[in-house]
């Protein structure tokens, strides 16, 4: 009897054994990695979205990246993902997908664009792959190396710089060494030469503003954002904490505090932090208070730690009531970061192992007086917005919400959960395993995608069509305006240097409308342009009259006023009148400078001129006596062939013929 008891209770035992180890292995296979990379670098338009078809979102600096993301650069953007010690970047008009992003693998999809991948640790390297629609790269050693897909329709370039890369496309395998590159086509390979371009070199200086960290000393090269911390901190050992890093910030600094709060599946609530340094002191180790400054504590090194959306203790909830710039109370949310003997209680399923290794930190402390000793960091760190911002659609801002007046003197001791998902979220994981499962669909995307590249591409050919047009009529127009400016600086300087050399200049009109004959033409002043007036019939001259002189000054005897025949006056081609019809012209009997006569001015159409006053012609006053010798008479005209003769004062005579 108690061998059966004792066969019975083994074979329940080894029942329980087996389907708790079925249980840990479906748990490993659903919960999340832990390893997460993330949105390093960001210039231009650069998107994000959890998976292809799904509505994208601007990137952000800090932003997580992991399986399933598809990260898109507009035309002239580029961006940087990291992922530990593996940089990838993306030039501008990119498509790449992390089709999978776990502890062991990192494999990526370019859809189009380029990308610049540089594998640095020798575990990444057989992790690693990228395929195109024409090829598939893998690292056999770390290195560096450029990836070009349907740049030219249907073919894929990859360029090794570093390292040794093996290329499989077109139904072969080749191995591409440093300096080489590979064109792969859907029928053809062929190595070339590798080339560099700007975008080569703009990478390769970002690797080296991070080669040569200081932080590697004190914490892992695994640990993704770790090469930010020496531009933004410096380090110091703590005999309490060990390695501390003290960020450079304004005094009253509180961590989680400046960023904002987004729902990422299957994580929940992450925190994203607007500060460049702000992710692995956000998703690893713990903050402490030390010398009235918070200080980042990255406890023990490990190879490769393990991720957390946010490594914080939530406060409140629906029972818990505060003021926020209102008259009544409203329910609050807080949270306030986890000290080094705080334990993280995750809002997802993890495995023990997985908790194990996220709160190993092996700290030495001083303190052995018991938990009521440890500091407690809920009142220095706190910070509590309304309740009601985590239900809206879209991240909490934590900048754009109200905060509370100011904290009751007892915050609760119980730790309250995560908030609920944001309005509108749903599970899709069930629909992307069902994607995963059906190969046909997989491949009707695959299509859908290359469709869209081909269609990117002819836009973009006849986008770049447009800008060469109008780039040409563009220059087009400039050398009109430089040759009208020239010709305009021709005529002033020809008529500068006519009206030197004491020319009259040629009138030149601007009016578009056609010039007549008739009056205007020969004569200072404006051309009109208009159709000349009937000319009025000419007075009958006027009675003379005699306007009494200054005191003893003489008057000037005027000819009475005749009406003047305005004829147009043909002019050479060096700006002066010709002779022959200045010689028709009537010359006045007293001439003045040409610029003080007044212009003719054409009679107002069926109106007559008024008539002019009659007065009397200027009569001749004979001038004061002047001690002048009289004018001698006029000498008789001699007839022709009269000979004369007269002698001189010396006696002599002379005979004048």
């Amino acid at each position: 009897m108690t061998f059966r008891l004792t066969k019975t209770a083994a074979a329940l035992a080894l029942a329980v054994l087996s389907t708790l180890a079925v249980a840990q292995d479906d748990l490993l296979e659903t919960e999340p990695p832990g390893r997460v990379g993330r949105v390093s670098l960001a210039e231009g338009r650069v998107t994000i979205n959890g998976e292809v078809g799904e509505a994208a979102s601007d990137a952000l600096v800090n932003w997580p990246v992991t399986s399933r993301n598809l990260v898109t650069t507009a035309p002239g953007a580029r961006t940087e993902l990291r992922i530990g010690s593996t940089s990838v970047r993306l030039d501008g008009d990119s498509s790449l997908e992390v089709t999978e992003l776990d502890d062991d693998s990192l494999r990526l999809r370019l859809h189009y664009g380029s990308a610049s991948v540089r594998i640095v640790s020798e575990d990444v390297v057989p992790e690693f792959e990228l395929s195109t629609p024409q090829a598939r790269v893998r690292m056999n050693r770390p290195g560096r190396v450029r990836v070009d897909a349907e740049r030219v329709r249907d073919t894929s370039v990859v360029n090794v710089f570093d390292g040794e890369a093996q290329v499989e496309g077109a139904g072969a395998s080749l191995l591409v060494r440093a300096g080489r590159s590979a064109e792969v086509r859907e029928d053809d390979v062929r190595t070339l030469q590798a080339r560099r371009d700007v975008f080569d070199d703009w990478s390769l200086q970002r690797d080296k503003l991070q080669d040569g960290a200081v932080s590697a000393r004190y914490v892992t090269t695994d640990m993704t954002g770790y090469e930010e911390l020496d531009r933004h901190g410096s380090w110091r050992q703590d005999p309490d904490y060990g390695s501390l890093w003290i960020p450079s910030v304004a005094a009253g600094w509180v961590p989680y505090r400046d960023g904002r709060w987004t729902w990422i599946a299957p994580w929940g609530w992450t925190w994203v932090d607007n500060a460049p340094w702000g992710y692995a002191p956000f998703h690893y180790g713990r903050w402490v208070h030390v010398k009235n400054r918070w200080a980042w504590a990255p406890g023990r090194h490990q190879r490769r730690p393990v991720w957390a959306p946010a490594l914080v203790g939530w406060v409140g909830g629906g029972n818990w009531n505060l003021h926020f710039h209102s008259r009544q109370p409203l329910p609050a949310q807080g949270w306030y970061p986890l000290g080094p003997h705080d334990r993280f209680v995750p809002g997802y399923r993890l495995s023990d192992e997985r908790l194990r290794r996220l709160h190993a930190y092996g700290w030495r402390t001083r303190d052995h007086k018991g938990p009521d000793r440890r500091p407690d960091y809920r009142h220095r760190g706190l910070t509590v917005v309304p309740h009601a911002q985590f239900g809206q659609r879209g991240p909490v801002v934590v900048a754009n919400v109200p905060k509370a007046n100011s904290l009751p003197l007892v915050v609760p001791e119980h730790a309250a959960s995560a908030p609920p998902p944001p309005l509108g979220w749903r599970d899709r994981r069930p629909e992307r395993d069902q994607r995963d499962v059906n190969s046909v669909r997989d491949q009707r995307d695959v299509n859908s995608l290359r469709d869209q590249v081909r269609d990117r591409q002819r836009e973009g050919r006849e986008r770049d069509t447009r800008r060469v047009d109008l780039r040409d009529r563009a220059d087009q127009e400039r050398q009109d305006r430089e040759r009208f400016s020239r010709e305009r600086d021709d005529r002033e300087r020809d008529d500068r240097e006519r009206f030197r050399r004491g020319q009259r200049p040629p009138i030149l009109s601007t009016n578009p409308a056609p010039v007549h004959a008739g009056a205007g033409f020969g004569q200072p002043g404006r051309i009109a342009t208009s159709a000349p007036a009937p000319l009025a019939a000419p007075l009958p001259p006027a009675a003379p009259a005699v306007q009494p002189p200054p005191a003893q000054a003489p008057m000037v005897q005027r000819q009475p006023e005749q009406p003047r025949r305005w004829q147009r006056i043909e002019r050479d081609e060096d700006g002066r009148d010709n002779f022959e019809n200045r010689r028709q012209r009537p010359q006045p009997a007293t001439m003045a400078p040409p610029m003080m006569q007044a212009a003719p001015q054409a009679a107002a159409p069926q109106m007559a001129p008024p008539p002019r006053p009659s007065m009397p012609p200027p009569q001749a006053i004979a001038p004061p006596p002047r001690a002048m010798p009289e004018p001698s008479p006029a000498a008789p005209v001699r007839p022709r062939g009269e000979v004369r003769a007269h002698t001189d004062h010396k006696g002599t005579r002379h005979q004048d013929n």
